[in-house]
This record gives C-alpha cells, structure tokens and sequence, in this order.
C-alpha cells in the first residue's frame, strides 16, 4: 500500500524557496491564510503532516514526478523523447534557464528543503511519548534536506545551502556556497538521518516506503562516490571518499539496517512488487487517472507519475520516447551463460523479439501494454507503422515507467478530462495514470556501487569487488568472473541501470560526457533527432554538464550565478 500526501502548510515551506520570492518575511508571517509556526507545530501529528509534505514537494509531478524524471533519464546518451518533459534533455533549443521543466523542479526542491529545514528546527518544541518515533521524522527531515541538496549540486551546481529557517527578508536571498560547503552539509545530514532513521520494517502498512536509515546510509554512500570522481574533475578538491563511500555500501550488504536481497529484475518496474525487499529508497507514485490538477502534496495528484516522454511510438498521443541503437545492441550482444538474450533487455525495452538475432527462452515472449506482443502493435515488425514518422529509424522503446498492467482501451463510458462522454479511452494513453513507483535506489546499485569504490582504491568490507559484481551478474544468468576493474562494472552498469536515471551522472562523475557525446554524434545519424533535425545542437563542455540556473533565481536573488554558457 502507497501511503498518501495530505495538503498542509504548503504556503510555510513554499515561501522559503529561493525562487521568485517577492514578498518580504514580514509579510509572509502575518498572512491570515496561513498558520504560524507556534500554531502548526504542537503536536506529534502535525511533525508528521509536516515531514509528508517533504515527500509531497519531491514526488509531485513537476518536481521528480515528471520535470526532474525526464530531463535526468532523457538528458543521458540512452534515449530521446518527443514531449515537453523530455525537450531539455534534447540538448537544443530548450535547454535554456526560463524552461519550465528546469524552473519548477527548483522550485519545489528547494520548497522541500525549507520545509525539512523548519522540522528540524521546531520538533524539540512538542512533546513525544515515543523517542523513536520523534528520532525518525527528525531523521526524515534530515534525509530530505541532504537529497535536495544532493539533487541541485548534482544538477544545477551554483546553489545556495539552506541550513536555517530565514528570520529576517534578508534570508531570502543568499549567496552560492562552495561545492566543497555543499558536499560537506549533505554528507553530514545524510549521517544523521542515518543516526536517526529506523531500520526495514518499522514503517509498516499505509506508512510503506517511508525512507529508513538504509535510505540514508545508500544516498551518504552514493554522496561520497559522486563527491570522489565530480569534485577532481570539475572542482579544485583532489580528496577521494572512496574507503567511506565503501564503508556505507557496507553496512547494508551486511545488513545492519535489516536484510536487503535482489529480487527478480522485472519485480523492481511494475506496481503489483512495489517497496520490495531489493528497495532502498523508493519513491512513491499514484495513477491520477482524471488527470487532475498537480498541486504539490496533494493526496489525488502530489504522487501521480507522469510518462510523458517515454510512451510507446503510436500510442501517445506525441508523447514517444525511443531508445539509442546503441543501447539496443548493448542488450542484444549481451548473452547468458545458456545462450540466451540478457533477460534484462525483457524489461528494459520493447522491441520485436521475434527478430532472429534475438535469443528467446523455450516460451518466452516480450509483454507489452494491454498484453499484446510487439507484432500486435507494429504488423510491420518495426515502428514503421507509428503515426510519428521520425521513430521510424529506431529499434527500441521505453518499458521502463510504464504499468504495464493498465488496459490498452477502456470499453466503457468515461469522464476522464478531454474526452466526452461514450467515447472509448486509451487508458494507457493518460500518462498521469501511471502509478509505477521510481526504485531511486536499489540493493543493486548498493552492490555495484560498492564495487565502484572498491575499485578505486576503497577499503573492502564483508565481499569483494568482484563478489558484489558477481551476485548481480547471477540474477541475470550471466557467467561470474574472477575480477573486475572499472570497464566491467560499467559495462553491468548499462545492462543493470538503464533507462533509471543514473547514467547521465555514471558518465559525469567518470569524465567521459563529452568523449560519449561526441563519439555517437559520429556514429549514430539518429542520435538526439527524434523531434528535429536541426535542434539537436550538440553537447557543449563546461556547459551541458549542468543545468542552467532558472531566470527567475537570478533576477530576484542578486547574489546567483548563472552556469557557464547560459
């Protein structure tokens, strides 16, 4: 069961983010419409509606719910889209600050900062019956506050801290921190909410997926291994965290927060295995299939994932998102110790299985939405027969994100928004009726993470570099091997991770984005062309690796910093 966001004190943490704010503290504070913080934060239930709404800020849907999805998934060297959503990650023309998919996810990320910021400060004034209780929405205030700067220093890199709730107007513009400042804040609140959070299993029923000290101790090592390789090659820092982000890696495998396992690949992408034994930290979606308004943290839309971007060819109403030749042929030269094609692929994408250079087990098929086979949607064995003719040159589609479960058409009346009464409705087709939650961090990536470090140069703990490759290798069939340096890992990192989100980030904190982006405009005609030929212009270094700082945080706070080539 997904737990669900009630609307509170969103004006509260909405007035301290960094964007547009144009009303000074004192008007903010006397505004009838909203409660003080005396009024709201008296008791154990209003910390906890509190601390929801930080989870409500994040998952709704122009925030990681759709805006800060798509550009981190689309943004990499996998893909391309065909939406609004995806446009940025396109690397044209709008890839620029005043972009709404750049602007909102701002925004809210640092709304949910503010407000994390406000339950830490406050919690120590109410009276808890129940220490743990208070110890984990403290540690999930900390959480919060690490991820969001975690995400705008991974992103947008010239940020501003929020470490105090503001007491004068003065406080609402602030200067860019030091990299070095940021890095240390997020490390730090990361441990605490670690110190603080329970272990798997406290949160339990309507509270399933509520983040835990795992959570934290997962994000604090992925924070010392993106910190080892972005600082060296983009900062001045050359200190390396590879012996910590080693040790956090650590301490789930070992299964000090309780026992994490890999489960099968395919239970990790639908709705019917959600918050499963191999999640670590697990947002949580709701389908809001009458496309209702996306109010952050509200129960009917606050949750509600959105697929724009990444539907199939033909099926989304312009929505389509494609993936890379060379991601497609990644998976298909990927062969199981039988001789058979990488079962990862059978979740990863949808293409024709029946192609024979496709090695299907005895009875296998690839399933895809309404549970019709590639050929039932494209007769032609390819997308030639998509209205879009620009995906006609492509192999592969997303699957990844979608439920699969939903219906294709829905042969009863609906009164779904835009479409009139009597009418048949592509179910599948409203992208807001995808529920499927987002596993950010799987034990998966815990174990090959924890490899990564290993690797270069981390102290080993309770396995082995090549052990912890080897076990996620096994889940998929594959031959075990006797050591591993870093092509492997990236290799099973591919293979493992795509489509997720993560490999924008692999390849930055690797140093190979320009080399990449480079090497596949050369090779691949069709690489970044989905919606234009002429707007793809090319990934720029000491520019693309970032996100540009939207217009409205520099012209209302004089101290901001736009990224270089912005």
């Amino acid at each position: 069961m997904k737990f669900q966001i009630k609307p509170v004190a969103l004006g509260l943490a909405a007035a301290l983010a960094l964007t547009a704010c144009n009303d000074t503290f004192e008007d903010l504070a006397v505004n009838p419409s909203q409660p003080s913080l005396g009024a709201y934060f008296d008791s154990p239930e209003a910390i906890n509606e509190a601390v929801m709404t930080c989870y409500g800020y994040i998952q709704t849907q122009r925030s990681f719910g759709a805006s800060a999805s798509k550009t981190m998934i689309i943004r990499s060297d996998e893909a391309s889209s065909n939406s609004d959503y995806g446009r940025p990650g396109m690397y044209g023309s709008a890839l620029n600050s005043s972009y709404y998919t750049i602007m909102q996810p701002f925004g809210l990320i640092y709304s949910c900062c503010s407000q994390a910021t406000f339950v830490i400060e406050q919690i120590d004034n109410v009276e808890f019956s129940d220490q743990k209780l208070k110890n984990a929405y403290l540690g999930e205030a900390y959480f919060w506050r690490g991820f969001c700067n975690f995400y705008l220093l991974t992103n947008y890199r010239n940020v501003s801290l929020i470490t105090h709730a503001p007491v004068d107007a003065s406080d609402y513009a602030r200067p860019v921190s030091a990299p070095e400042d940021v890095w240390n804040q997020i490390c730090a609140d990361f441990a605490m909410a670690e110190s603080l959070l329970p272990g798997k299993g406290y949160w339990t029923g309507e509270r399933a997926g509520r983040v835990t000290a795992a959570s934290a101790a997962g994000m604090l090592g992925k924070s010392y291994l993106y910190r080892s390789g972005i600082e060296p090659l983009y900062g001045n820092s050359t200190k390396t965290y590879y012996d910590e982000a080693a040790a956090e890696f650590d301490k789930i495998i070992r299964g000090d927060f309780g026992n994490y396992r890999l489960v099968e690949y395919s239970h990790n992408f639908d709705v019917a295995h959600e918050n499963n034994d191999e999640s670590v930290f697990e947002m949580q979606f709701l389908g809001d299939v009458v496309n209702s308004s996306f109010n952050p943290a509200t129960a009917t839309s606050g949750l509600a994932f959105d697929t724009r971007g990444i539907m199939l060819p033909g099926t989304g109403s312009g929505y389509e998102g494609v993936v890379h030749d060379w991601l497609f042929n990644e998976f298909k030269n990927s062969i199981d110790k039988d001789g058979y094609t990488d079962i990862r692929m059978f979740s990863t994408m949808f293409f024709n299985d029946l192609a024979s250079d496709i090695r299907l087990r005895p009875g296998q098929r690839l399933t895809g939405p309404g549970g019709y086979h590639f050929e039932d949607m494209y007769p032609q064995g390819d997308f030639s027969t998509a209205s879009n003719t620009r995906t006609h040159v492509y192999n592969a589609c997303f699957l990844k994100g979608m439920d699969l479960s939903m219906p294709m058409r829905n042969d009863n009346p609906t009164s779904i928004t835009g479409v009139g009464a009597g009418v048949k409705e592509y179910i599948y087709n409203q992208p807001r009726a995808h529920g499927v939650n987002w596993r950010y961090l799987r034990y998966a990536d815990v174990l090959l993470m924890y490899a990564e470090a290993v690797v270069n140069g981390g102290q080993a703990g309770s396995m082995s570099a090549a052990a912890a490759v080897n076990e996620v290798r096994r889940r998929a069939n594959m031959t075990e091997l006797g050591g591993v340096n870093m092509d492997i890992i990236k290799h099973e990192r591919v293979l493992e991770f795509a489509l997720e989100g993560h490999r924008f980030h692999d390849l930055l904190r690797w140093g190979e984005l320009n080399e990449r982006f480079k090497q596949l405009e050369r090779e691949d005609p069709n690489f970044k062309k989905l919606i234009s030929d002429n707007d793809y212009q090319g990934f720029t270094p000491g520019k693309h690796e970032w996100l540009p700082i939207p217009i409205d945080e520099i012209e209302s706070n004089p101290y901001a910093v736009q990224n270089p080539g912005y």
